[in-house]
């Protein structure tokens, strides 16, 4: 979940970023078609861009400066979390609240919709359904397939309305605002997601207005059906209703010219701002506060023997921990082993890790003690620091043990396979 919940909020990120490119650039410009194929654009790269993550932190090589120390093996019962887990843990809980409330919400608004429909007259005709409803003074939309007006509706509008709104269906805007719903309810907490869906909207009633107005519509009649609908009762927030945009600027927009094909060009900034929201992403300080929450899980348990194991290896890298004061730390027979063996373990770290060009600036050295969990299959979980340095040299530290992805040779109890929390220290040093 913890790292389900960074991908989120690095999507975020980029979908601000790339938001921000467009209102700022392209928003004014009479291209709805252009514009939406932008916007689904933007939505599409905030969920990929968090694939690839550029590290900052990465400086001089580390082979000369690092020493690795006698790693640690206890049960993985013995699991402890700190302030900054639990931290982690509530902004977890925090986060899928917030996504099933939002779930909520937009389930209980269908099943609304829903029986709306149901309860409405209907009438078949080619590419759509026309609902009837009886919600005097209720604005006109569509939702998938249907068309939803008011009993009682204008005959003599009608033929604008099922015009405006069957281009909604036609140019598949429901689609669009699919996706839309889904990125709000999983960025409920970022306001570029609500945003976008407003942008997107606004892009589909020009598209919508473009189309009836093709379609032989006079101007002047048509600005008067939506001046007058402007004051309707609006139903759902996530359908194509005829009044959901800013009316002023849809006017205007029915009188600007075509934007040149040259102004398209100003959607390249889109590539600069992402690659700044990717150096965001990528220094030290967010990138060690993303590890942190990408290790927590929704439940932590506290223990302190965790702190004792931590004690100990600031005094010595031996290999017997000493009691607890209450109770000994329990330890597996036989520790967990990387494929080859020590050598191997410490050949990989030293060929990968780098020392971070801040901390050399800074001249910041020290030990950083990685903790893990090799599970009775092998498998590597629960990344998190147990000794903290700085920043920088907490992420590069974290960063190269979560390289390590051979399966491990699980430790052992009583000869049986079992899950161990493992304690890697890392020690930077300068010259």
């Amino acid at each position: 979940m913890g790292i389900f919940a960074v991908y989120m909020f690095s999507a975020g990120v980029y979908l601000l970023a790339g938001y921000l490119i467009y209102k700022w650039l392209l928003a004014g410009d009479n291209q709805p078609t252009f514009n939406r194929a932008m916007l689904l654009s933007v939505y599409a790269a905030s969920f990929v861009l968090p694939l690839f993550r550029l590290d900052l932190s990465h400086g001089a090589s580390a082979a000369d400066h690092i020493a690795v120390g006698t790693p640690q093996a206890v049960l993985a019962a013995a699991t402890q979390g700190g302030a900054v887990d639990i931290a982690a843990t509530v902004l977890l809980w925090v986060y899928l609240a917030g996504i099933v409330v939002m779930a909520g919400i937009t389930i209980i608004a269908d099943i609304r919709l829903a029986r709306l429909i149901a309860g409405g007259e209907r009438r078949v005709f080619d590419g759509y359904t026309l609902v009837t409803v009886n919600r005097p003074g209720m604005t006109p939309f569509s939702w998938s397939h249907f068309i939803i007006v008011a009993d009682g509706e204008d005959k003599e509008l009608m033929e604008m309305i099922i015009r405006h709104e069957s281009a909604h269906i036609r140019l598949g805007h429901f689609a669009d605002l699919l996706v839309a719903r889904v990125v709000c309810i999983l960025q409920w907490f970022n306001p570029a997601a609500w945003l976008m869906l407003s942008e997107l909207k606004a892009v589909h009633e020009f598209q919508a207005d473009r189309a009836v107005l093709d379609a032989g519509v006079n101007i002047t009649q048509y600005q008067q059906l939506l001046i007058k609908k402007t004051v309707g009762l609006r139903f759902q927030s996530f359908a194509n209703s005829l009044n959901h945009s800013n009316l002023k600027k849809r006017i205007t927009m029915m009188y600007r010219s075509k934007s040149s094909p040259v102004r398209r060009m100003r959607a390249l900034a889109a590539v600069p701002a992402a690659a700044l929201a990717m150096a965001l992403l990528g220094v030290p300080a967010v990138s060690q506060a993303m590890t942190e929450v990408s290790s927590a899980t929704l439940t932590q348990e506290t223990s302190g023997k965790v702190n004792q194991l931590s004690a100990q290896m600031q005094e010595s890298e031996a290999t017997e921990m000493p009691a607890a004061s209450e109770k000994p730390v329990d330890k597996p027979d036989v520790l967990p082993e990387y494929p080859g063996g020590m050598n191997a373990l410490m050949k990989f770290l030293c060929e990968n890790i780098k020392y971070p060009a801040d901390a050399i600036k800074a001249k910041i050295q020290g030990k950083v003690i990685v903790g893990f969990t090799v599970g009775a299959d092998g498998k590597l979980s629960d990344f998190h620091i147990i000794e903290s340095v700085n920043p920088s040299l907490d992420a590069e530290a974290l960063r190269v043990v979560k390289e390590l992805k051979e399966t491990w040779t699980p430790g052992k109890q009583n000869g049986t396979p079992i899950a161990c929390s493992y304690a890697l220290p890392l020690t930077f040093r300068l010259d």
